[in-house]
């Protein structure tokens, strides 16, 4: 059963969303470090949401919608701010010389673009407490259900990291250092675009 869940947090993180942009974003303007540093914020707020899923906080979510729409709409501003950003960014290199310039400063904003787009988005708590529900019974000791959930994090820490170390090839980057506006064009819709469909899924419940 340790290995269906792996393969399940594996599965999660692989399929596109908000996490999967904000890495490739971040890989591709500012290189290796800063996208490794995106990957580990993303597994530092999993950690989070394992924790109030194994302590029942999830449950509230499901009990109390407001709880889960204020969360939902803080979640889809910031993924507008990441939009925004990626959408007005000079087209003249500046600000990647900046971000060598400034080093350590924005391996941390790497992080925290990381950890802030996945603890907002209170749909991973309740991708816990699905899987939970099925890997987990009422007799499950609270050690296991600790493992269950470091095995996602430990899964989605490898993929994105992975994929950071992927994008922000010399390759990967030589190309985008072409193309780079239309590029932070198109990922600034794509995470424009979650951010609405949070939204109008806020609007319409």
């Amino acid at each position: 059963m340790f290995v269906e869940v792996f393969l399940v947090g594996i599965l999660a993180s692989i399929s596109p969303g908000p996490d999967f942009f904000v890495v490739m974003k971040n890989s591709l303007s500012f290189g290796a470090r800063v996208g490794a540093a995106t990957a580990l914020g993303i597994a530092s707020a999993l950690i989070i949401h394992i924790a109030y899923t194994v302590f029942g906080f999830a449950f509230l979510l499901q009990q109390h919608p407001g709880l889960f729409y204020a969360v939902q709409l803080m979640g889809a501003l910031y993924l507008i701010w990441l939009g925004y950003g990626a959408l007005t960014a000079s087209a003249d290199g500046e600000d990647v010389a900046v971000e060598k310039a400034v080093g350590r400063k924005k391996t941390l904003h790497g992080f925290r673009d990381g950890f802030l787009c996945n603890v907002l988005n209170p749909k991973a708590a309740l991708f816990f407490l699905s899987v939970f529900s099925q890997f987990l019974t009422p007799d499950t000791s609270s050690a296991v259900r600790w493992i269950y959930g470091a095995e996602i994090v430990v899964a989605v820490a490898l993929w994105f990291t992975a994929l950071s170390l992927l994008i922000s090839s010399a390759k990967f980057r030589a190309f985008y250092g072409k193309y780079r506006v239309w590029f932070d064009r198109l990922l600034g819709i794509v995470l424009l675009y979650f951010a609405l469909r949070i939204i109008f899924s806020f609007l319409l419940a």
